[in-house]
């Protein structure tokens, strides 16, 4: 028994021992699978970035055998000591080298570095040429340059830059919206920011800019705040209190701008000191002594200038157009060596090169409704428009004549100078569309994104003109100048072209067709603005809308009422006459005479076409003739009308080319043709039998509609 028992505790000593050997042998197994998975692990890892950063076509799969010698070299020393040599990025066997994810980093650095000098696209030369590094320009300037979105000096900044900064009499004439204002104010900076003076209280002003207007006096001032934030800039126009501009002499000036008139003031108070002035500028100079502002200039100047003196100030004329007596009257202060920039030249365009002119035949009655259609097609009810008239009268009416559509506001000198500036404030900022003004806003002013000017006539002088135009198709972007006329004025509109080196395109006045398209673009941006919280309010609406009209049917009258379009005027493409259409009927070969074509019209139309069509004219070339009807005999006509191999009738699109401009004596030629083409086919109209040339005088078919 006792023995038994001690066999009994022995056998389970030794099951108890058998099972903790068992028990510590599968910790083991367990300890080294762990491990092994562990180091397995590492070279899946390393393979599956390999084989990510590398192409598969680079190396071939490693066999089982050089696994493991991968796995000792990630583990141990042994792998560089086993390491073959390399050899220009490949093993010395000429296996290619796995790249390491420092290698593919840098390399992809240098894949989008390639890729970004594709992208990036070539400097223009004038660019290059006006590449700040250029040029003596601070650091803090090119900032604030960068902030005004200027990244380059413009052809005429690089031209005028290092004269100006030199202390150099300039010259400087170019086009409107080439940026003249920055041309003197960042050299100038530069050089009053360089100089080591301090600056005390109370100092007189160092630069002198005058301007003709109140307006381009404000914006030279807030270009040249824009710029610099060291100096003090003041500017001194009309119209406002004296208060602020004694506060601002009292606190020191560095750059002074301002209208002569208010200067002059200053100067006969003796509140103003001119006498340590070394700069001056002349602005839209021509301009400035073509308004009576002569006599003011120069007494201006005079507390600055001495007679004979090497000593004088600086002086600097800038213009888009300088007359020649422009340069006589700077004699008077400017050194005899001077310097001369023209970048428009003698024979070249003088206005802006951006910008499309167009002119519109259209007589004074229709001015005002076609306006309103041709801002609408042109510009938009998203885009700004200045309209130029030539007197205070014509702006007022016309800013308050209900034809135009888009909100409109007046600028004109018999506005007080405080609501001028919310004016202009509000034009700069899109509250309005329309500005109308007088030559008021025709200089130098730099309203950005004006999509369309419109004179509505052409004006007396060259310079007005180009000027005015400049207004859009600023610093690069593209414009619209839309000239009115009337036939009388046909002589002035040529002088224009042959003076400013531009050439009008002739257009009609914009078509229902055009007017439709316009306003359907307009009607789908002011979709596109409409909150969705909104929308969610009309959707019952519009789907119950949608069930009685169709889908289509209710968008296209929406879209229509939007847009205001829902009530459109057709007009005479010839003369902007409301109430006609123009059509075009063709001839495949040369007439010689227009009743040719008469007698095809009532062959087809019936002999009372005769009384419907007027101002015939032929096309040019004589291969057809061109002419308006009333606007409800339209579809009777086509209806009627069935083209031949000789002849085809169609309505005009816009503004046929025709042979001969015809002359406006109350109703065109081509009106109730006397006789209606029979015997001999007299095409002239009854009214204009008798014309203040040729009083009493019969005129022969053939001459009747080609002078």
């Amino acid at each position: 028994m006792p023995g038994k028992i001690r066999f009994d505790s022995d056998e389970m000593e030794m099951e108890d021992s058998l099972d903790s050997v068992t028990v510590e042998k599968k910790k083991h197994k367990k300890h080294k699978k762990e491990k092994k998975s562990k180091n397995e692990e590492k070279p899946k890892k390393k393979k599956q970035a390999a084989e990510e950063e590398q192409p598969d076509d680079e190396c071939d799969p490693p066999t089982p055998k050089k696994k493991k010698k991968n796995r000792e070299t990630s583990n141990g020393e042994s792998g560089k000591k086993e390491r073959p040599q390399e050899t220009n990025g490949s093993i010395s066997n000429g296996t290619p080298l796995m790249k390491s994810p420092q290698a593919s980093e840098e390399s992809n650095a240098e894949s989008d570095i390639e890729k970004e000098k594709e992208i990036i696209p070539e400097l223009t030369p004038e660019q290059k040429e006006g590449a700040f590094s250029n040029f003596r320009i601070s650091k803090e300037t090119i900032n604030l340059l960068k902030g005004r979105g200027v990244t380059y000096l413009f052809d005429i900044q690089s031209r005028t830059f290092n004269s100006v900064y030199d202390g150099k009499d300039v010259v400087a004439q170019a086009r409107t919206g080439t940026g003249k204002t920055f041309s003197f104010a960042i050299p100038l900076i530069e050089k009053l920011q360089s100089d080591p003076v301090e600056r005390k209280k109370g100092r007189s002003p160092k630069v002198l800019v005058l301007t003709p207007t109140r307006e381009l006096a404000i914006q030279v001032s807030r270009d040249f705040k824009d710029v610099t934030r060291k100096l003090s800039v003041a500017c001194f126009y009309g119209g406002t209190a004296y208060n602020g501009q004694f506060d601002s002499m009292r606190n020191g000036i560095d750059v002074l701008v301002g209208t002569p008139g208010r200067i002059k003031d200053h100067l006969q108070n003796n509140k103003l000191d001119l006498s340590k002035v070394r700069h001056v500028v002349l602005d839209e100079v021509d301009q400035m002594l073509d308004m009576g502002f002569a006599e003011q200039v120069e007494e201006i100047l005079g507390a600055s200038y001495k007679k004979d003196s090497e000593d004088n100030p600086q002086t600097l004329l800038f213009s888009a157009t300088c007359p020649h007596w422009v340069y006589d009257v700077a004699k008077k202060y400017m050194r005899p060596k001077y310097e001369q920039v023209d970048l428009i030249g003698k024979k070249t365009q003088k206005a802006a090169t951006t910008v499309e002119h167009l002119a519109v035949s259209c007589h004074w009655s229709q001015r005002a409704a076609v306006i309103g259609d041709v801002v609408r097609v042109y510009s938009g009810s998203h885009g700004r428009t200045i309209v130029f008239c030539e007197t205070k009268k014509e702006a007022n009416e016309l800013a308050m004549n209900a034809s135009i559509k888009q909100d409109t506001q007046c600028l004109h000198g018999d506005i007080p100078q405080k609501q001028r500036e919310v004016t202009l404030k509000g034009f700069r900022n899109g509250s309005f569309e329309v500005l109308v003004a007088t030559n008021v806003a025709a200089r130098g002013l730099d309203i950005p994104e004006v999509d369309l000017v419109v004179q509505c006539s052409p004006p007396k002088d060259v310079e007005s003109y180009i000027h005015r135009s400049g207004r859009t198709g600023r610093a690069g972007r593209p414009g619209v100048c839309i000239c009115f006329f009337q036939r009388r004025e046909e002589e002035q509109l040529r002088f224009v072209e042959q003076r400013a080196g531009i050439t009008f395109r002739r257009v009609g006045v914009p078509t229902a067709t055009d007017i439709i398209k316009a306003s359907s673009k307009d009607a789908v941006r002011f979709l596109d603005s409409v909150p969705a919280t909104a929308i969610e309010y009309f959707r019952v609406a519009a789907e119950k809308l949608v069930e009685e009209r169709g889908g289509v049917e209710a968008l296209a009258a929406a879209l229509a009422h939007i847009s205001g379009a829902t009530a459109i005027e057709q007009r005479s493409l010839l003369n902007s006459d409301a109430g006609y259409v123009t059509m075009t009927c063709t001839c495949s070969v040369e007439m010689h005479n227009i009743g040719y074509a008469w007698k095809a019209l009532k062959e087809q139309l019936g002999e009372e076409v005769d009384q419907k069509v007027q101002r015939m004219n032929f096309l040019k070339g004589k291969t057809g003739v061109c002419f308006d009807v009333p606007a409800d005999c339209v579809k009777e006509y086509q209806e009627k009308w069935s083209d031949s191999r000789r002849w085809q009738l169609s309505v005009a699109a816009e503004l046929p080319e025709r042979e001969a401009v015809m002359r406006e004596g109350g109703s065109s030629f081509g009106r109730k043709p006397f006789g209606g083409g029979r015997g001999g086919g007299r095409g002239f109209n009854r009214n204009d039998r008798f014309n203040n040339n040729h009083r009493g005088q019969k005129r022969s078919f053939g001459r009747a509609f080609n002078y």
